[in-house]
């Protein structure tokens, strides 16, 4: 009976997997005083560094947010005083670079509109010819 309890217990292996926090609770507990503190004063940076690089991303996203505002408020005056024009303008943000392309064009209107009062000038034309 013992033997069959023993081939039930997997050897060398652990009976749940180890987890990444199990390895570093484990590697913590075994530093001395000196590494302790080393790895103290390491933690410390990087948390520093990382409040920096939020810091970092929300002003960027702040400003880009202020700029696509005036983009939009820029294209809105546009909208009244101009006939075409097309915006591109890009605004980095906190995860990336944003591009934005704003058009306005009554160029493609006013030439399908003359295409169609032409068109419609021959076909009685023909219609007479024949």
């Amino acid at each position: 009976m013992d033997e069959e309890n023993e081939d039930l217990v997997p050897q060398g292996k652990p009976l749940f997997p180890v987890t990444a926090d199990d390895i570093v609770d484990s590697a913590l507990q075994n530093l001395d005083e000196r590494q302790a503190r080393e790895v103290t004063r390491k933690a410390a940076d990087e948390v520093v560094r990382i409040a920096i690089e939020k810091r970092k991303a929300e002003y960027r996203t702040d400003r880009a947010q202020d700029e696509m505002r005036n983009l939009i408020d820029n294209a809105n005056l546009l909208d009244q005083k101009v006939g075409d024009y097309k915006i591109n303008s890009t605004f980095e943000t906190a995860t990336g670079t944003t591009s934005v392309e704003i058009k306005k064009s009554r160029t493609n209107f006013i030439l399908i509109a003359a295409a169609i009062a032409i068109f419609a000038l021959l076909v009685p034309l023909f219609i007479f010819v024949r």
